[in-house]
């Protein structure tokens, strides 16, 4: 979770300093819209990517904050997988992130869960 935390902070800055160039495989600048969106959702991505971070080290007891993450990758896997069926194919690079953002999401719930020794609820919900 801590490895994830950084790539996404480091490709969140990336994205929001230099835009559409950041993607793999594009060398010129989008028109100013995307460019505009880009950058904006570079730092959305870098703020993730902090999150991440800080989560990490309380994952273990933050069943909410992970389901919460698992919950906004995953969203964004089926946004990425939208884009692919309605633009095509992607970069391999992004093909093997939509993997990751649709099949770790529920691993990582599903880690977070064990290590409580419970099924994936929250004992305070129950009370």
């Amino acid at each position: 979770m801590l490895g994830s935390g950084l790539v996404a902070t480091v490709a969140g800055l990336d994205t929001a300093v230099r835009g559409v160039r950041s993607f793999a495989g594009v060398r010129a600048p989008g028109e100013p819209a995307v460019e505009s969106e880009t950058r904006f959702y570079g730092a959305v991505y870098l703020a993730l990517g902090i999150s991440t971070v800080s989560l990490s080290r309380r994952a273990d007891r933050d069943p909410a904050g992970v389901r919460a993450l698992a919950g906004t990758i995953f969203l964004a896997g089926l946004a990425r997988a939208g884009a692919w069926r309605t633009a095509g194919a992607p970069h391999p690079l992004q093909r093997a992130l939509l993997a990751v953002e649709l099949v770790g999401p529920p691993a990582l719930v599903a880690w977070q869960a064990s290590l409580r020794g419970t099924p994936d609820t929250d004992p305070a919900s129950s009370a």
